[in-house]
């Protein structure tokens, strides 16, 4: 995989959202490749087309890009509220490769943030565009890259380094299953995922995620049953494989 640029290919550009945007994807066209099949080519998608940049010729999993000189870390601004919360709905969500560049346009880091981590929790809605603005009424959203769990967060490259493909692939292929859960449902199961992780211990009680309440009250304030919810979400997380139940109230984290 190349890490650098092709500056040349943004000389007849003046602004630079447009340079921005014609060199990452000329870079992604070239070095890109899907992660939820061994394809190792990605196609451009037609202009305007709605949250995906780049498709997979062969198993069709979609791909937004997102480039900046700054690392993401809290959230991500995307396109139209609407059409973004009706992909993810209707399970079409596409997976983000977040992209970090140097002024020289050196590759820092590229971050694939699975598909399936995409759930109605994360996405906030924005204000719309105010009336004196062109596009008026326009509403857009942001991504709460904080309130998606790290092992959704995949890296492809990693200070200044590409990791070999077939590392990345088995990262994000791991989760295959979630697809299993419906869309409006999924959003639990992996906010529950987060909590484990956050706990920093391979093996944990059922009271030590009790003792995270408030975050999941954060996240779902309409709903008045928070413990039974976890409880089953451990059990779903148990029969996918990413947990295991020890008993007396202890699971093993097992991804």
């Amino acid at each position: 995989m190349l890490l650098t640029c092709d500056t040349s290919l943004a000389d007849g550009y003046s602004s630079q959202s447009q340079k921005s945007r014609v060199l990452s994807e000329a870079w992604f066209q070239s070095n890109g490749y899907c992660l939820a099949c061994d394809n190792d080519r990605l196609n451009a998608t037609k202009a305007n087309t709605k949250a995906t940049d780049f498709i997979c010729p062969s198993c069709k999993q979609a791909y937004e890009l997102k480039a900046s000189k700054s690392r993401c870390s809290g959230t991500i601004p995307d396109g139209a509220y609407g059409p973004f919360m009706e992909r993810i709905l209707n399970g079409s969500a596409p997976t983000l490769m977040v992209l970090q560049r140097s002024d020289v346009w050196n590759i820092l880091n590229l971050t694939a943030i699975h598909h399936l981590f995409l759930t109605p929790n994360v996405i906030v809605q924005r204000k719309p565009l105010s009336i004196t603005a062109e596009r008026h009424g326009w509403i857009g959203c942001n991504i709460r890259l904080d309130q998606i769990a790290q092992d959704a967060q995949i890296p492809v490259v990693g200070n200044g380094v590409a990791y070999e493909p077939g590392r990345v692939r088995s990262a994000f292929r791991r989760f295959n299953t979630l697809q299993e859960i419906a869309p409006s449902a999924r959003g639990w199961t992996t906010l529950t995922l987060q909590v484990i992780r956050s706990l920093n211990a391979s093996e944990f009680s059922l009271d030590s995620i009790y003792a995270k309440e408030a975050q999941f009250r954060a996240a779902y304030p309409d709903n008045k049953n928070i413990r039974p919810k976890v409880r089953q979400q451990l059990q779903v997380l148990r029969d996918h494989g990413f947990v295991q139940f020890e008993g007396r109230g202890r699971y093993r984290l097992l991804i």
